[in-house]
């Protein structure tokens, strides 16, 4: 589904040279409109480690991402229904595992201290978690 989203984070994404190929490739798929949505910079918390992240579409993702050696050692993805009452999915990518989470809701940056899991959007300013 077109509003379905995935985040996830890339290996070696702290290094320049890696964030650049990949954003690179990215925008290349972009340009040539093979792109279903747009890619959105994230900053998110996974299992209380601060990591850059994306968002896309999920059938962007599907198409361009997974399988790739881009998250070859990722332990694992978010699912965000495009429904968003609907609870998220981490996927775990080695073993295939889905657990289900709580739906994604907005929360004060204040409470992002208490959590273990968010992401941060810095094109609106806001945060977001499934961990309540």
């Amino acid at each position: 589904m077109y509003l379905s989203k995935v985040i996830f984070s890339i290996d070696n994404v702290s290094d320049l040279h890696t964030m650049a190929t990949f954003t690179r490739f990215l925008d290349t798929k972009r340009a040539m409109g093979k792109l279903v949505g747009s890619v959105t910079l994230c900053v998110g918390s996974y299992k209380g480690e601060l990591e850059p992240s994306f968002m896309m579409n999920e059938v962007d993702f599907n198409k361009f991402i997974r399988g790739t050696d881009w998250i070859d050692d990722q332990q694992s993805i978010l699912n965000v229904p495009g429904d968003v009452r609907q609870p998220c999915t981490l996927e775990y990518l080695a073993s295939g595992f889905v657990e289900a989470m709580h739906p994604m809701v907005e929360v004060a940056w204040s409470i992002t201290k208490y959590l273990d899991g968010w992401t941060y959007v810095p094109a609106t300013g806001k945060y977001f978690t499934c961990e309540v």
